[in-house]
């Protein structure tokens, strides 16, 4: 007998009970830490049977709630009103009503524990709403696999704006999915994985590992200055390191260990987050699946696809690496979620993703330079605040002669002057018939593209320093993030304007 896959409510994995109950009791007892460790300090034994039975207590309380909550938790298709239906709550009952077209993603995520139960969430991503996901926490692989194919056909379905097609899908053909034909599967090896880690942007790690210092140094700041520990260190560091020299030394260790560390910790993340990642182009999608504490699986549909970062480095670059950060359509204030990061590919791979999105890029381009202005302004916005800083030390202070003051400003000048004019050099606009093309970068050498018909607008801002040379600053909007150019000549608005008609009388859809 053939009836609607999902058209009847259903319930999670009955083992999602076991794995709403250790996330509540984690969430729970995470919150009182501090108190049982002050108890486990405490000079008397009895305190473990206050422990104990607080635990048990919570446990039971616990394991209520997850029973409650797998049992009030209940999800279905709505084929006639094309709706994702969701209803759930333990102390309150919500309901929630997705229409297909609002639906911009449907993917798997596993944490450590849902792997370790066998159990996968799906997530449904949603656009124009603020709560931007929703989660179905504990499905068997069957079951999670026939929900995202039927979803996926159904907004597709959807768009082409021919729903007729799916409503003679059966239970029967979705436990037996048509495959896909594959074109081609990367797999980022441990290897590569390593020489990503290592060849990474560690200005994160770095900043992390600041804000961990400094945290560290304000609780230091709390100890009363007569504490003896205090004094001891201060002794020591009189006595030991007195002289420029020692001091010196010091400093530029201090610098190697900090760099050293944000190495380290750049590492950890990128390893964490990118461990097992493949990729495997299907016939109609790219899917992705990656992550060693949460393993994430997605599909990403080429029509979806509003932006295309490429970005390497002269290291990366030797070694055969670049990153693609794929922006997806997305209708939330906050872009980061819409972003989709892929390092550790190959040029011949990257090369595969933009065809398979883009098709052929065209070749009769027009390129656009920034103006010099954007070169003078670079130099002055980075050389200013230093030049501040040195003045109000000296007259403060006094520590600074002016002929030193200007020595340094002069070195410091020199580096910025290099680095800004490769950089001026380096940015470029590309506009043909079909295609915006930006690259940039020095060190992070970055390559954006996007299709001209999946603009949604294009804004054009004058300041008043650019009126005299006609120049603008203008941005391109896109339903995954902008695309920002500095200092363009009027003349590019024209061309613009052409392209934005073209959008409005073309038939081709993004969404």
């Amino acid at each position: 007998m053939n009836y609607k896959a999902f058209e009847n409510s259903q319930r999670q994995s009955e083992i999602g009970i076991l794995f709403i109950f250790l996330s509540s009791l984690y969430k729970s007892l995470r919150g009182f830490w501090v108190l049982g460790l002050y108890f486990l300090l405490g000079k008397t034994s009895d305190n473990l049977i206050y422990i104990f039975l607080g635990i048990g207590a919570i446990a039971v309380l616990a394991l209520i709630f997850s029973f409650l909550s797998y049992r009030n938790f209940k999800f279905f298709i709505n084929y006639e009103k094309k709706e994702f239906v969701l209803q759930k709550g333990v102390f309150s009952s919500e309901h929630i009503s997705i229409p297909f077209d609002k639906i911009q993603q449907v993917y798997f995520k596993r944490s450590v524990l849902q792997r370790v139960i066998n159990v996968y969430e799906v997530v449904v991503d949603t656009a124009g709403s603020s709560k931007k996901e929703i989660s179905i926490k504990a499905l068997s692989k069957e079951k999670a696999d026939a929900l995202r194919e039927i979803l996926m056909d159904l907004i597709e379905d959807e768009i082409e704006k021919n729903a007729s097609t799916f409503d003679e899908i059966s239970v029967e053909e979705n436990k037996k999915p048509q495959k896909k034909s594959i074109s081609w599967t990367y797999k980022l090896s441990l290897l590569s994985l390593i020489k990503v880690a290592l060849t990474s942007n560690y200005i994160r790690g770095i900043w992390l590992l600041m804000i961990f210092v400094g945290s560290i140094q304000n609780e230091l700041s709390s100890i009363p200055e007569g504490e003896v520990y205090v004094d001891q260190a201060t002794s020591y560091m009189n006595n030991n390191y007195g002289e420029f020299i020692q001091i010196a030394s010091v400093i530029i260790l201090f610098f190697v260990a900090v760099f050293l560390l944000g190495v380290l910790i750049t590492f950890i993340e990128v390893f964490v987050k990118y461990f097992g990642l493949t990729l495997t182009q299907t016939r109609d999608s790219l899917d992705l699946q990656m992550g060693l504490k949460t393993n994430t699986r997605t599909s990403l549909k080429p029509k979806r696809i509003q932006l295309i970062r490429e970005e390497t480095n002269p290291i990366q670059r030797w070694l055969n690496l670049y990153q693609v950060q794929l922006s997806v359509a997305s209708s939330d204030d906050n872009l980061a979620k819409s972003n989709v990061k892929i390092p550790g590919l190959r040029k011949e791979h990257l090369e595969k993703i933009n065809y398979f999105i883009f098709g052929d890029i065209d070749e009769n381009q027009k390129t656009y330079k920034p103006h010099f202005i954007w070169f003078v302004r670079n130099i002055n916005l980075a050389i200013l605040p230093v030049w501040i800083v040195l003045g109000l030390v000296n007259s403060f202070s006094g520590w600074l002669t002016w002929p030193t003051m200007f020595m340094i400003l002069g070195i410091y000048g020199i580096f910025v002057g290099i680095f800004q004019y490769l950089a001026y050099k380096k940015t470029e606009l590309f506009v043909s018939e079909n295609f915006i093309e930006k690259k940039s970068g020095v060190w992070f050498q970055q390559t954006e593209r996007l299709q001209l018909y999946k603009l949604q607008s294009v804004t054009a801002k004058q300041p008043f320093f650019y009126k005299r040379r006609n120049l603008y600053n203008v941005t391109f909007h896109t339903a995954g993030g902008d695309l920002y150019f500095r200092a363009l000549p009027a003349n590019i608005l024209r061309e613009l304007n052409y392209s934005l008609y073209k959008i409005e009388t073309s038939t081709l859809a993004w969404m």
